[in-house]
């Protein structure tokens, strides 16, 4: 990437930034439901990971000799963050943390889809795939990792060649299948707020998912 600020690069910091406003509805909802204990988790796993973007337009916060790394670097501190707070958290508490985490993934993923609505063409498969992408954090544009397999408007089916998210689960033994079962979530609500011509569908067994018109 270059030296200087471009499209790509507000369109990637938004993503972070939409997906640390998550972490920060998920730390709310865990305070509020098992107490003190939990912001003190939180503040070690900052201490530890990383603390979230400032609320600050990209260009007060971007180091611009490095814009690719710095981007990497935010995505990687954001998911780390996530996936210890999750862990940490239903290690301790169990089952309840991935409820709520269900919850507040899937009312997300509805209000994205709500937004996509009014920002972008989603009348067909393809229009909804791409708008979903405008949303979900997926690595940097570079890495590549989904590959489409069907395309046509009744139908995008991809395949994941690579899991990005697998590395920041293990490096805090946590379950990356949880993330799955989130995300999925996620994606299934935002496409039926999309669009409710069309369904989700995920075989993680494969790697392989399809937005399909009902």
């Amino acid at each position: 990437m270059s030296r200087f600020l471009a499209p790509i690069h507000t369109w990637l910091f938004n993503k972070i930034s939409l997906y640390e406003e998550l972490e920060s509805n998920l730390v709310k909802s865990y305070t509020e439901k098992f107490g003190e204990n939990t912001e003190k988790i939180y503040t070690d796993i900052k201490d530890n990971f990383g603390y979230p973007l400032e609320a600050k337009p990209i260009e007060e916060l971007i180091d611009l000799t490095n814009i690719h790394g710095w981007l990497q670097n935010k995505i990687s501190i954001a998911e780390t963050r996530q996936a210890a707070l999750i862990t940490k958290l239903y290690n301790t508490y169990g089952d309840e943390v991935k409820n709520i985490a269900i919850k507040l993934y899937s009312e997300q993923g509805t209000q994205c889809g709500e937004d996509a609505k009014q920002k972008y063409e989603v009348n067909n498969a393809p229009e909804i795939y791409q708008a979903l992408n405008n949303y979900i954090l997926e690595g940097m544009p570079c890495d590549r990792v989904n590959v489409i397999t069907e395309n046509s408007d009744d139908k995008v089916e991809w395949r994941n060649e690579m899991c990005l998210h697998r590395g920041y689960w293990d490096s805090v033994q946590g379950n990356v299948s949880l993330f799955y079962e989130l995300r999925d979530a996620w994606v299934k609500s935002f496409v039926d707020s999309v669009n409710n011509n069309f369904v989700y569908n995920a075989n993680r067994n494969e790697a392989t998912f399809e937005i399909l018109k009902k």
